[in-house]
């Protein structure tokens, strides 16, 4: 794991009640950082980890399907079949269930032994992703400051089930920013992770720097957020005659 060290202080700016986090995944055990003491789910470790020194797990510290996303085992006939949220009342049929397993990011198997959790104030490497627990308010900033520069769309991509692989792992595999919401996803509802309506932020290492890089450089009150309401209407009407303008008389 080679420190890439960055300066995350424009999150500072945002006061968040529950510090981001920074997740790693490594084929090998990492140096300097102790393995958690406690079994929780896969779910529940980035919450563990916004108060807590920086810690690693392995596939002894994990249950349910986590290992299963994270490519260290091969898929349990008995919960790929479905026959579980048929059984539990989860869906109708074992075959709903049974699809989600068809694209739930997963890890290729082998490729991943060790996963480390870091609050962002504690970080000695580069994340593989950023998770951030925001409000409503704070999530607009971020997701502003994805498309500033680069006109990016943003998108939420999950199931009611299995939010671990939608929080962790598909941002790495994709690329892309990803987000929830608290209280969507059955197993964060159900051990009661957080409140509900908290919004989870996802921000892949491909996404990070430009992001950080455009909250420093944005302003983060637009003349759209004063002006509001039939104001806002007039001001949007004598902007666009000004530009019509501008063009005709380019």
């Amino acid at each position: 794991m080679t420190p890439k060290l960055r300066d995350y202080s424009i999150f500072d700016k945002f006061n968040f009640e529950r510090k981001p986090v920074g997740v790693k995944f490594l084929p090998i055990k990492p140096e300097g950082i102790e393995r958690i003491n406690k079994r929780l789910s896969f779910c529940e470790m980035f919450k563990e980890a916004q108060t807590s020194h920086p810690f690693f797990v392995q596939k002894e510290d994990l249950h349910c399907i986590e290992p299963l996303l994270l490519g260290m085992e091969d898929p349990d006939p008995m919960l790929v079949s479905g026959l579980v949220g048929e059984t539990d009342g989860l869906f109708e049929e074992a075959r709903a269930n049974r699809k989600i397993y068809q694209y739930l990011p997963k890890m290729l198997k082998g490729s991943v032994n060790y996963v480390v959790f870091s609050p962002i104030d504690q970080l000695t490497f580069d994340p593989d992703v950023l998770v951030i627990t925001a409000n409503v308010t704070q999530a607009y900033h971020i997701l502003r400051a994805l498309n500033y520069s680069s006109g990016d769309m943003w998108s939420a991509k999950g199931t009611s089930v299995a939010a671990c692989s939608w929080i962790y792992i598909y941002p790495v595999l994709s690329g892309e920013l990803n987000f929830t919401i608290t209280g969507l996803s059955l197993g964060m509802r159900t051990l009661k992770v957080f409140p509900e309506g908290l919004i989870l932020i996802s921000i892949p290492w491909t996404k990070l720097p430009m992001t950080m890089e455009n909250l420093q450089n944005m302003s983060w009150t637009l003349i759209s957020d004063e002006v509001t309401g039939e104001d806002h209407k007039k001001r949007v009407d004598q902007l666009f005659e000004e530009l019509r303008q501008k063009i005709r008389n380019s």
